[in-house]
């Protein structure tokens, strides 16, 4: 099978890291990276990968959840999914706004890193799903330390396993009199320090 758009990284990174030349589990790695990926992505509350967010239900890109929002009568609007990509329409209670095309012009701005819109003036007015965004938002190119940390922990996964040699869903310590300590982890240390990194603001 085809790796998805939100794998964080590639069947050839990770052999290349555990020094595998055959094909011979190649179908397991992709496994294990879909599965690492969308415990990356719940673990931040974020998806990281880039794509598209719309609340037109006719659209491929429908996301209700992510499109639409909830007015908070202030002037900043939070955005789910972040850094943004593209902002390619906000409407208000039905109302179409334009983004400000010079400082101090009536509209919209956008600070994409933070996935913050800010009104010129006023605010989003209050209200349940009153907002609707069309936009593009996660990483187009996935951070180093990111995708480093999927490879680690795929690579993990796959030397615990029956293919890997190891014991299935634990992880080997050697201890101080020389034993051998068996302990299941979900989650590397050094991966958890990096995805704290990411996690959603809204899980702060």
């Amino acid at each position: 099978m085809a790796l998805s758009l939100q794998a964080l990284t590639s069947v050839q990174a990770v052999k290349n890291y555990l020094g595998l030349s055959s094909a011979d589990h190649d179908a397991l790695l992709e496994s294990l990276i879909e599965a690492v990926s969308a415990h990356f992505a719940a673990h931040t509350g974020r998806a990281l990968k880039a794509r598209d967010y719309s609340p037109d239900p006719a659209s491929p890109a429908f996301d209700p959840d992510n499109a639409l929002l909830d007015g908070s009568g202030y002037p900043e609007l939070l955005l789910p999914q972040y850094p943004v990509q593209g902002l390619a329409s906000l409407v208000v209670d039905g109302v179409a706004l334009s983004p400000a095309q010079v400082p101090g012009q009536a509209g919209w701005v956008l600070d994409r890193g933070a996935g913050v819109v800010s009104l010129v003036s006023g605010v989003f007015s209050r209200g349940r799903h009153n907002l609707a965004v069309t936009y593009r938002a996660g990483f187009e190119t996935v951070p180093a330390d990111l995708a480093q940390a999927c490879l680690e922990q795929v690579a993990t996964r796959f030397q615990e396993s029956g293919a890997g040699q190891g014991r299935l869903g634990v992880s080997a310590r050697t201890l101080a009199d020389g034993s051998v300590s068996y302990q299941g982890q979900a989650l590397l240390p050094q991966v958890t320090a990096v995805l704290d990194r990411y996690r959603n603001r809204s899980l702060l």
